[in-house]
């Protein structure tokens, strides 16, 4: 059963101009441990006091939930993570050649001994560690097979493979994570970018492949394009791979409504899952067939995530979607009536009829001898 770990915290509070305050944080993190993640990545407490103070609290609230604090290759990282109480540390090192020759300016044998000694340090001291050799899927496979023995050596839990750039296909991820596990016996992590907006469909081949565990955030927040949002993927494993985790999938419109309240960044009404558009039905035909069965135009229930289907009245309704809209509100779906609607809604060169709209319509008021003039 594949495991969860939601960075909300981290690499959402990394999003442009996306700050958290230690409340909102709190108020975060109980709906994560109550929707059912594995692990929560609180923060970076080595950056500032506050995220310090931020991921000693999280780390202190009894979750059900495991606590991750990202640390850099250092000691006196995994020092400031251990005074936070803190059950993980993810240690991340880039290997690639590239920036160890043109960032790090050090020799591949000293970062290694570098990386390898932190894990060490982090075991000593009773934590359990993954290890994140940034920008993984672009890093020379030869360098990557000597860190990631290095870090099996110094007793690693987790390796995890980043895709920084959102540079993988599925195909390719699958591929790439089959090859990691037949080279070396350790736990797999992923952590999957959207620049080219595959975050999850490379955290599904991910999964196909057999890593342990998926790294998401709230509606994908995260560095530049974010990474693999929470609800897509959880969604899609309970729906298309029978995945029955623990996860409270009714929990979800409201994680997403709080999230995007603190962040400031709106969810899109066609966002997948929680988009306001996804249970909502326009075309008179799709409604006639979501009316005799919803499997025919829904991939799973709004039920699920304890929301309701809904439907639209426009120039493309039908006589079926005027009659359950009538009977939604309560008025004789004579007829009559529907035909009254109807004909109305087909004069429409723009918009829609709404509930409101309806009632006044069926209430005598004179928006309904103004509204079609």
């Amino acid at each position: 059963m594949v495991e969860i770990l939601d960075s909300t915290l981290r690499e959402g509070e990394q999003t442009p101009n996306v700050t958290l305050t230690i409340n909102e944080k709190i108020e975060i993190a109980n709906l994560l441990d109550d929707f059912g993640v594995d692990i929560i990545e609180a923060g970076h407490p080595s950056v500032s006091k506050d995220i310090y103070k931020s991921v000693k609290t999280i780390a202190n609230q009894n979750y059900n939930a495991e606590i991750l604090a990202h640390c850099r290759s250092m000691t006196e990282d995994i020092d400031v993570a251990l005074s936070c109480d803190v059950d993980w540390v993810g240690i991340f090192f880039c290997v690639s050649n590239e920036r160890i020759e043109q960032q790090f300016r050090k020799s591949i044998d000293k970062i290694i001994n570098q990386i390898a000694g932190t894990i060490q340090y982090a075991k000593d001291h009773g934590l359990k560690v993954r290890y994140t050799p940034e920008d993984t899927v672009r890093t020379e496979y030869d360098t990557l097979n000597r860190v990631i023995k290095a870090a099996i050596e110094s007793e690693v839990d987790r390796i995890s493979i980043a895709d920084t750039v959102g540079a993988m296909t599925p195909i390719k991820m699958y591929n790439f994570i089959k090859k990691i596990k037949n080279d070396f016996d350790v736990k797999l992590n992923v952590h999957c970018h959207n620049d080219l907006g595959m975050a999850t469909a490379n955290a599904i081949a991910a999964y196909e492949a057999g890593v342990d565990l998926i790294d998401v955030t709230v509606n994908g927040l995260g560095e530049r394009a974010g990474i693999t949002p929470l609800s897509e993927l959880c969604s899609t494993l309970h729906t298309l791979y029978n995945e029955r985790n623990k996860w409270n999938f009714e929990l979800l419109p409201k994680i997403t409504q709080i999230v995007s309240k603190f962040s400031g960044l709106e969810v899109a009404k066609n966002t997948p899952i929680v988009g306001e558009n996804v249970f909502t039905h326009n075309a008179g035909l799709h409604v006639a067939a979501v009316l005799c069965k919803p499997e025919f135009y829904e991939i799973f229930p709004a039920e699920l995530i304890g929301k309701k289907r809904n439907f639209i009245l426009d120039k493309m309704a039908s006589s079926k979607t005027v009659k359950q809209k009538l009977e939604d509100i309560g008025v004789d779906s004579t007829d009559e009536n529907i035909n009254k609607i109807l004909n109305q809604v087909k004069s429409l060169e723009k918009g829609s009829i709404s509930d409101e709209e309806l009632n006044q319509i069926f209430n005598g008021s004179r928006y309904e001898k103004n509204m079609f003039q």
